[in-house]
């Protein structure tokens, strides 16, 4: 191991921080010296031409000269050989030298992995740290920690020989580097003092990763963490995880951003400055941090000018899972003693501090409880005022959280009456778990996932308990509940939720109430404790980050422990252990105690000032017969019930005017509380008009009520107020054929539209919105929602999905957005019959006229003797009866005029005789019996409607010779008479 000398230039890298040296000399493969250069074969090249010269001179012949051809042949052959020659020698020796120094390259390779090795082994990059965590606490002392800055140039150990040569540029290439590790990291020796400066954000999250490698290397009982005092609010934002450090040594590591006052540093520290001139002296090592320049270490011991490197930047987040993890290592390195595998409250009641016993009068300081045994083997105690104000428990199940909710209430309730502290229990595991604690005198109410309707209105109350005790507080003057002048008025009340994720899933509106509470609950008083076996997903961060308290008992997973105390502890505990937990309060390190058991006989309270009764945040609900007599009446309109408002703790009258409201709606199944509803409208009203079910009656008073709102708007002026109620209207209309319904449809069209200026309001009540009340519902400005048993009804009929429910009592319903129950006017509900029959009574019918057997009239049936056998009564012998088919009696009836005769037919048989009838019909009244209404309209030539007829009755229609017509029964002795205008639209 050796330390190298600073570099000349900040061109080079950063010299090695005794990395591994390397006694073996590396030689660089240098090329071989090429051959030399042959001269050019001058004798091998003259030879030839000799002996070519000597074979002429003796042979004479000129093939000698063939020879002499050969000489510069030969010369540029052997020239080209030896060439060719070489560039193959030099290809080999390519060969030979790509592959030596592909070797080198492999050695080198392989030394500077072992270097980057060692380096790592020494100090851990921050990523290493965070995904592969490897055993920690390797240092005693923060004078043996190392860190690294980051990735860059580093001067390799190896040393290499060759590779200068200037016409090798491969060569120097392969020396340059080897000399340098090109991505090792940059370490700053022990002691570290490293100052980070650049923007906050980029320079905090630079600096969180060397202190995430101090923290990995130093052993809890080497050093303390400690954030620096200025600028608290950034280091509790940027540094807040590093309290929850499990160091608890001497020595002091000090971490975050320095201020103005340059106090003294410890001699280890990583700070951040956001300017050079706020680095304190101290620093050895500075790192520049830039959204865009990256990464500069500025300065270093061994470094002689700016060196760009390649950071880490760690978050928040992962710091604080980090810590989490680490804790879990010191745990298991450093376990708790002291704490008993089981105790009972009433053995932490014998205990020394276990009541906490106040003297002096009551106030409402705080809420000190003894919960259970801590590390130490001492009573350990929370208080919720000063360590909350609110709390969260987690827990899998069997791991003691309802144990554990059921000691901290008993204790509050030895310590405190009910003028200091009451408690509202929230149970949607069936309410057993908290049975021994509805008993005390501080507790206002036990809610259960067994009564939803009762557990929603409760809940729902508590935004209304916000308001009453913000009203309180400014009454007295007082600007929260720990004045003193609100000592005695108003106690704190703790809400616990047992199963927070199950009350969530049933009343998901219920997180923004409280999350409102947990905002604002520690002026007024309001405290929460919420359980539950998940809390991931489950509490939301905006009610999380309000609740410092935080408790966890085994969870099965560490991302649950980590979600609520900052560590993957608690997924460490045995299940042997019942009642084991940790408790964080303020964001500081977590505390493991174990809680006591509470047996349920052994809960008592402190008795409370005689005669005071608690109060409880909500009103009972409302009654499911509600006497109409018990409800208060009212100028301002008619009392119809009673709306139900747990969120504001009220129960006002629910007031119908028509003029103001309009026209009602009251949609419900059947049984559901319509037609007391109407009746108690109709009671109470000054002027109504009843329309009855059947045709006939419902025909006739909406055709009044037509009559009467032509008159009003020809009259002008003001008109007093009519209420025109009509039962079952959808039934009503369903009973018309396809013209009447379409004529009676457009006649309330109408009516709806201008019956408010004429003073007439219409109130209906109908079971579904079908064809064809769907068209006129949206002419009616209020509607009430009464039971529905289908969800998919309540939800066709336009009420909201959120209020329907199938349990309601008869009158239960919802209107404008409000629980309503409907007062009921009359104790006995009165027959269907009775009902009926006061309907067609209120209706009006115009007065009768006697029916003296007219002398003459046309008689239209299709079953003449059938017709003849039910007018015996009215038909006198001095009648004479003739046969519309007997032409020749018609003819002499027609000639005669004055002769005293009914003349019955079929609809067929007068149309054969149809001038005739034509004739007669200007003089004589016509009665259609039994016929369609085609039958009408084919005779008279009319396309008006005449009035309907109900079916099964032996009723016709009866028209003069002036046009009228008039409903009638031949047996009866009156008839109804109506105007010549039939249509009533």
């Amino acid at each position: 191991m050796t330390r190298r000398s600073r570099l000349p230039s900040g061109d080079e890298p950063t010299p090695r921080d005794e990395v591994v040296d390397v006694d073996e000399v590396l030689v660089i493969p240098r090329r071989a010296d090429p051959p030399p250069t042959a001269p050019f074969p001058l004798v091998g090249s003259l030879a030839p031409l000799a002996v070519a010269l000597l074979v002429w001179l003796v042979l004479q012949s000129p093939l000698a000269f063939l020879f002499a051809l050969l000489s510069p042949v030969m010369a540029v052959a052997g020239l080209l050989d030896r060439r060719v020659g070489a560039r193959r020698a030099r290809r080999r020796d390519d060969a030979e030298l790509a592959r030596r120094r592909q070797v080198f390259g492999g050695r080198v390779a392989a030394f500077h992995a072992q270097e980057i090795d060692s380096l790592n082994r020494r100090a851990p990059s921050a990523r290493t740290i965070l995904e592969r965590p490897a055993n920690p606490f390797t240092a005693t002392a923060p004078g043996q920690a190392a860190v690294a800055l980051g990735s860059g140039p580093v001067r390799s150990g190896i040393r290499v020989e060759g590779g200068l040569d200037e016409d090798d540029p491969d060569g120097r290439r392969l020396r340059s580097d080897a000399l340098v590790l090109a991505r090792a990291p940059v370490l700053a020796s022990p002691p570290v003092r490293i100052a980070v400066v650049g923007a906050r954000p980029l320079a905090h999250a630079v600096a969180r990763g060397y202190a995430v490698q101090l923290a990995a290397a130093l052993s809890p009982p080497a050093a303390a963490f400690v954030t620096t005092s200025a600028h608290r609010d950034q280091n509790s934002e940027h540094w807040g995880w590093a309290r929850s450090l499990p160091h608890f040594g001497h020595d002091e590591v000090r971490l975050g951003a320095v201020g103005e006052a340059r106090a003294p540093l410890p001699p280890t520290f990583v700070v951040v400055a956001t300017a050079l001139d706020e680095v304190p002296p101290e620093a050895t090592v500075v790192v520049a941090a830039d959204s865009i320049a990256g990464v500069t270490v500025l300065r270093h011991p061994m470094l002689a000018s700016p060196l760009a490197i390649t950071g880490e930047f760690v978050s928040v987040v992962q710091a604080e899972a980090f810590t989490g993890r680490l804790r879990r290592q010191a745990s298991a390195a450093l376990p708790a003693a002291g704490l008993p595998a089981r105790i009972s409250s009433i053995e932490l009641e014998s205990m020394p501090d276990a009541r906490g016993a106040r003297t002096g009068p009551p106030s409402s300081a705080g809420l000190s409880a003894a919960l259970g045994v801590g590390e130490d083997g001492e009573v350990f105690r929370l208080d919720l005022v000063e360590e909350g104000p609110h709390a969260v428990v987690a827990g899998t199940t069997g791991s003691g959280k309802s144990e554990l909710l059921v000691t901290w209430v008993a204790s509050l309730a030895r310590a405190y009456d009910a003028s200091e502290f009451t408690v509202l229990l929230v149970d949607f595991k069936g309410g057993s778990a908290f049975d021994a604690l509805t008993g005390l005198e501080q507790c206002v109410g036990l809610i259960t996932d067994l009564d939803p309707e009762g557990a929603g209105r409760a809940l729902s109350s508590l935004r209304a308990e916000i308001r009453r005790r913000e009203t309180t507080l400014r009454h007295a003057g007082a600007r929260d509940i720990s004045d003193t002048r609100m000592v005695g008025r108003l106690p704190r009340l703790v809400i616990v939720v047992d199963e927070f994720a199950a009350m969530l899933s049933e009343f998901p509106q219920l997180h923004d109430v409280f999350a409102d509470i947990a905002a604002r609950g520690r002026s007024l008083g309001l405290h929460l404790v919420l359980c539950t076996q998940r809390p991931s997903g489950v509490v939301r961060d905006s009610l999380l980050a309000n609740c410092e308290l935080r408790l966890s008992l085994r969870v099965n997973n560490a991302a649950d422990s980590l979600a609520i105390i900052g560590s993957d502890a608690a997924s460490t505990l045995s299940a042997e252990f019942r009642g084991r937990c940790f408790v964080s309060a303020a964001g500081r390190a977590p505390i493991q105690v174990q809680v006591a058991h509470t047996d349920p006989f052994s809960i008592a309270a402190r008795p409370g000032p005689p005669g005071e009764t608690v109060r409880a945040p909500w009103l009972p609900a409302l009654p499911r017969l509600l006497r109409l007599a018990d409800v208060p009446t009212s100028s301002s309109g008619i009392a119809i019930g009673r709306f139900d408002l747990p969120e504001e703790q009220t129960q006002p009258v629910a007031l119908y005017d028509p003029v103001e409201h309009g026209h009602l709606l009251v949609l419900g199944s059947s049984k559901s509380g319509k037609s007391t509803l109407l009746e108690t409208i109709s009671r109470q009203s000054a002027a109504t008009m009843v329309v009855g079910a059947g045709i006939e009656d419902s025909w006739d008073a909406l055709h009044r009520v037509v009559e009467l709102c032509h008159a009003r708007r020809a009259r002008g002026g003001e008109h007093s107020s009519l209420v025109v109620v009509v039962d079952d209207i959808d039934s009503v209309l369903r009973r018309f054929d396809a013209e009447y319904q379409t004529e009676l449809t457009a006649a309330l069209t109408m009516l709806l539209r201008d019956g408010p200026s004429c003073g007439i309001t219409f109130v209906a009540a109908a079971q579904r919105l079908a064809a064809p009340l769907s068209a006129l519902a949206p002419l009616f400005p209020e509607r009430i929602h009464l039971r529905f048993a289908s969800r998919q009804e309540y939800i066709v009929a336009e009420g909201a999905a959120r209020d329907h429910d199938a349990r309601l009592a008869a009158g239960g319903g919802h209107w404008r957005g409000a629980r309503l129950q409907v007062a009921v006017a009359d104790p006995v509900p009165r027959s269907r019959t009775e009902a009926a029959h006061d309907h067609r009574s209120l209706v009006g019918s115009p007065p009768p006229r006697p029916l003296s057997s007219p002398r003459q009239l046309l008689v239209v049936s299709p079953r003449p003797a059938p017709f003849l056998d039910r007018s015996n009564g009215i038909v006198t012998d001095a009648t004479r009866l003739i046969d519309a088919g007997d032409r020749a009696a018609l003819s002499e009836f027609s000639s005669r005029g004055g002769e005293q005769a009914w003349i019955v037919g079929t609809p067929d048989a007068w149309l054969a005789a149809w001038t005739t009838f034509a004739v007669l019909k200007t003089t004589i009244p016509v009665y259609f019996d039994g016929c369609t209404l085609g039958d009408f309209r084919s005779l008279t030539r009319r396309r008006d409607l005449p009035p309907p007829v109900e079916p099964g009755r032996p009723a016709g229609w009866l028209v003069d010779p002036d046009g009228s017509i008039a409903r009638l029964e031949p047996a009866e002795v009156s008839v109804r008479r109506f105007p010549e205008s039939k249509r009533i639209s």
